[in-house]
């Protein structure tokens, strides 16, 4: 579709479209700007805390790097074949991210059952 201009002439008179294929007269639709009501609160699955409308979904968003499930809409999976690492760097890698958990869960796991 290419690109076009809702005209509301001053006179009053119906508005049309303009610069489109469209310019066949077709009376252009009376609804203005699209209004969107605010975001309901959530609890967060990441730090428990309730946060609400836009503005809490970007503080979240920005304190946790993290990104709406919404935004992911669309994008491919990652499959098996996606990964083009070799099998060493692989398990480097998966050594990587077990050490880090690891190493930030176990302070945590110490603080609430011993002590």
């Amino acid at each position: 579709m290419s690109r076009y201009t809702i005209v509301y002439p001053s006179d009053g008179s119906p508005s049309y479209y303009k610069g489109s294929d469209r310019e066949d007269g077709t009376v252009a639709s009376a609804a203005g700007p699209t209004i969107m009501p605010d975001l309901p609160d959530f609890v967060s699955s990441v730090d428990g805390k309730v946060y609400s409308g836009r503005a809490g979904m970007r503080d979240h968003c920005a304190r946790h790097n993290v990104v709406p499930v919404e935004e992911l809409r669309g994008l491919p999976f990652l499959t098996s074949t996606s990964d083009q690492r070799s099998s060493e760097q692989r398990r480097a890698d998966a050594e990587t991210r077990k050490r880090t958990i690891i190493n930030e869960v176990d302070p945590i796991y110490r603080k609430h059952n011993h002590g």
